[in-house]
Formats: structure tokens, C-alpha cells, sequence
């Protein structure tokens, strides 16, 4: 009995890793298996490995997994799955992925970079041969080169990385503010909240009270949303000798 109970676990596992299922859909979003030619997406529809998906400008999609993985995508994305959707392929675009502690590892790769969690709330966005950006809202995130072995690092809550596609070493991330980011991300304000919410709004509070202490020392400085030029906001302010908070604003999320 022991026995067919655990290759029952086993094979109930294994299921949880080969689909996930769409949960929600906003406007133009199609499906792509196999030869057959793309068609719209529907609300419960399963999605499995060797398929993808594709928004339009205004399209956006949530997809769910069976171990409660949640992957949202932004306008003008598109993503492939593979290694029984464990592993998400981003070819262009924005992704928002959140994955309990309890659920399986999840990778996603975008041309020389790769991302992993076994637990974490992120958003990793990529614009043609432009720019790959790494937002960390809560949890850990590990980054590395898929064309080098040894290089990696561990992004943190608040932590951004920002690095051009076929990137040959890493550079040190940056920080963001995270309840900015949460206002205008639209893969956050347009669905139903995460069930990591509490978990950001306890690192937004710890955000705060390193500003209040003075540990972090919010910046003049914004990144806008396409592409990764750097605006000064305000000339006149000065910058105490703390570590400075990098204000990031509309990310491809809120395209």
C-alpha cells in the first residue's frame, strides 16, 4: 500500500509539471501547438509542453499550474514552454511569475540569460537585443549566463537587474522602489491580487523603514519604461552618504 501510494504522489507530481492552465485572458492572446496555425485563447484552456503564446499590443494572459505557479504576461510577449513547462521560453516581452515555496522549480530563459526560483514574486522583461531587466518583489531569484558555467547571482527583494540579451558577465544589481512598482505594473493592478501579496507588502515596509533610518537614500533618478535611459528628475537634490534607492516607474508591464 506504502508503495502505491507513493508513485501516486509521484505520478500526481509529474502531472503538476506538464500543464498549466489560463486563468485569464485580456483581449488579444493566441495559442500556438505544434503546426497548427494560432488561434485565440480561451479562459480553461491547458496549455502544454511545446506550445506557446502570444499577446498583442493590449493582450494579456494569466496562466496557473496545478501546483499554484502563476505566470502573467505583459502586451507584445511571447513565450514557449518546454521540459513539461517547468521552463518558459521568453522570446520578447514581460512576465510576471510568482511561485510558492511548496511548488516545483521554475526557469526561464530569454536569449543568454536564465532566471530560476523555487520561490519568489518577479517580473523579468526582455526588448529585442536591447536590454533583459530582473525585478525581485519578494523572495529569491537566481540569475545566470546559459553560455557560461559559474556565473551567477542572487537577486534579492527590491533588487533590480539590468543587462543587455547576450550579456557575458553579470553586472551588480541596482534597487527599486517597490511600491512604485506595484502601482503601475499592470500585470499587478489588472488581475486579482497574488497570494504573495503580504509577502511584497512586508518587503515595500522593510523598504520603507531603511528610507526612514537612512540606510537607503531614494534617488533622483528614473528609468523609464522602454529600453534603459536614465532621467534626472530633480536637479537640485542632494544625496546623503547612503545607499541610494534607484526609483524605477513604467516597466514593459504597463505597455
Amino acid at each position: 500500500m506504502l508503495i502505491c501510494l507513493l508513485l501516486t504522489g509521484t505520478s500526481l507530481n509529474a502531472e503538476q509539471l506538464k500543464q498549466a492552465r489560463v486563468t485569464q485572458v485580456f483581449k488579444d492572446v493566441k495559442l500556438a501547438s505544434g503546426q497548427a496555425t494560432p488561434r485565440p485563447v480561451i479562459i480553461g484552456e491547458t496549455f502544454r509542453d511545446g506550445d506557446s503564446i502570444n499577446t498583442g499590443a493590449t493582450g494579456r494572459s494569466e496562466l496557473t499550474f496545478a501546483d499554484q505557479t502563476v505566470a502573467r504576461l505583459g502586451g507584445n510577449t511571447n513565450v514557449s514552454f518546454s521540459n513539461g513547462t517547468r521552463t518558459v521560453d521568453l522570446g520578447e516581452g514581460a512576465l510576471l511569475f510568482q511561485i510558492s515555496n511548496r511548488a516545483g522549480r521554475l526557469k526561464i530563459k530569454t536569449a543568454g540569460i536564465a532566471v530560476a526560483s523555487t520561490g519568489a514574486t518577479a517580473i523579468i522583461e526582455r526588448h529585442g537585443e536591447f536590454y533583459v531587466k530582473v525585478l525581485v518583489l519578494e523572495g529569491t531569484v537566481r540569475c545566470y549566463l546559459t553560455n557560461r558555467l559559474g556565473e551567477s547571482l542572487l537577486l534579492q527583494p527590491g533588487q533590480i537587474l539590468i543587462t543587455k540579451p547576450n550579456v557575458t558577465a553579470l553586472a551588480q544589481p541596482a534597487d527599486f522602489d517597490l511600491a512604485r512598482e506595484m502601482k503601475t505594473c499592470l500585470l499587478v493592478r489588472d488581475f486579482q491580487p497574488l497570494r504573495s501579496q503580504r509577502r511584497i507588502e512586508s518587503e515595500e515596509q522593510k523598504q520603507l523603514n531603511l528610507i526612514a533610518k537612512g540606510t537607503y537614500v531614494p534617488s533622483n533618478l528614473v528609468i523609464l519604461g522602454r529600453g534603459t535611459q536614465v532621467t534626472l528628475v530633480n536637479a537640485q537634490s542632494t544625496m546623503p552618504p547612503a545607499k541610494r534607492l534607484t526609483n524605477t516607474v513604467d516597466h514593459s508591464p504597463t505597455r
